[in-house]
């Protein structure tokens, strides 16, 4: 996420300062951060033209509007003009600000910012552009994950990618993809990011709601789920909050984009069957639901909504697709979705009979559950993926 002025004030150097106005845009995007000295000084026309960069934030002890308040609003359209996202002042000549410069702003929803005390300008310039320079490249791994699991990248993409990272890359690549299980807490995602002391050759990163942890060696027999256990043991992370995919071992300049596709399907199908953690290397079968997927996800979703419609439809009884889910992720045994569901063996047998009656009456009970299997399947993967907002959309909603 791209830095904004909200962030700009979260910095330790900008704790002390206060919003004196333009309150409601503290979203503006801010890319770098300057300083404002003479530039509205009189008959400095040309500099005050190209001075600041769009996206900025303005540092200023004002000193150019000494005894000349008027200069101060002249400033802010300039400013304005020239997309600056804040103002942040020293109180040195103005400890507080006329009220028709306060207006002004507040009308044209631009940040006004006051120091909170001695705070160097220096010092806030470096904490900033730090501070940006981590989310762009956040930001940047955040894309290059997106290109491996969703594209389909070649070689010379793969170089250029491991270039711009700027890592130490052994031979082999390890990766894993992580998730908590309830609720959305950063706290763990920084727990996670102390991890990085420990790779000497790897990335760790976010992407959505998750974090990826690859881990390079020389060697193709590396225990990289045992060691990661170690390390999460080490900082006290516990691994049963977490849902855990594992990739295959790949090779690191040709391959890297596998692992990473790998980390997050298996991740995401140990959530579908809830489990706490899967290995890509034993998903069998479900490898090609989740190609497929990929691949074509609007063929996926027809086929989704062709074959389980009967049960999707607004006015269809919910029992039965709730049913027909628990049945799949069962494996088809009728005793474990009826403790689920807390009924008794019979009534899921009613109910997977009513279904087969919707959806497929004609063909034997084998069949019949191998296409169940794959579209409850498919609906779930696409759920995982997307969400329930998009899953409604399937739903006929």
């Amino acid at each position: 996420m791209m830095m904004t002025v909200k962030n700009f004030l979260q910095l330790s150097v900008t704790k002390d300062f206060s919003v004196v106005a333009g309150g409601h845009a503290l979203h503006h995007s801010v890319q770098s951060v300057e300083i404002l000295d003479f530039e509205f000084a009189a008959g400095i026309q040309q500099v005050r033209d190209t001075a600041f960069s769009p996206h900025s934030i303005v540092l200023s002890s004002l000193l150019f509007a000494n005894e000349k308040p008027e200069r101060l609003i002249e400033m802010l359209k300039k400013l304005i003009e020239l997309k600056v996202s804040a103002l942040a002042y020293k109180p040195v000549i103005f400890k507080e600000l006329p009220d028709e410069v306060l207006t002004f702003a507040n009308e044209h929803d631009f940040p006004i910012l006051r120091f909170g005390g001695d705070e160097f300008f220096e010092v806030i310039i470096l904490e900033a552009m730090d501070q940006i320079k981590q989310r762009d490249n956040k930001l940047f791994l955040e894309n290059v994950m997106r290109c491996f699991i969703e594209e389909e990248v070649s070689e010379k993409q793969i170089q250029s990618f491991l270039q711009q990272m700027n890592k130490p890359f052994e031979k082999y690549v390890f990766a894993a993809n992580i998730q908590m299980k309830q609720s959305e807490d950063s706290q763990w995602m920084d727990a996670f990011f102390k991890l990085e002391s420990f790779l000497r050759s790897g990335i760790i990163c976010t992407y959505k709601q998750s974090m990826f942890i690859l881990f390079t060696d020389k060697f193709k027999q590396l225990q990289f789920e045992k060691i990661l256990k170690e390390w999460m043991a080490l900082y006290a992370i516990p691994t049963d909050a977490f849902i855990l995919g594992y990739s295959q071992v790949h090779s690191t300049h040709t391959e890297i984009h596998l692992a990473v596709r790998e980390a997050y399907y298996a991740r995401i199908m140990a959530g579908i069957e809830m489990k706490p953690i899967c290995h890509y290397e034993q998903l069998a079968s479900d490898r090609l639901l989740i190609e497929l997927y990929r691949k074509d996800a609007t063929f996926a979703n027809n086929y989704i909504k062709m074959y389980l419609e009967p049960l999707l439809e607004e006015k269809a009884d919910r029992d039965l697709l709730n049913t027909a889910v628990t049945f799949v992720l069962k494996k088809g045994n009728v005793k474990e979705t009826a403790a689920a569901h807390y009924c008794h063996p019979n009534t899921i047998r009613y109910r997977m009979a009513k279904i087969r009656q919707l959806i497929e009456p004609f063909d034997n009970e084998l069949v019949f559950y191998e296409h169940l299997s794959a579209a409850v399947k498919l609906y779930l993967l696409h759920k995982a993926i997307e969400g329930p907002a998009v899953v409604s959309s399937i739903n006929g909603q």
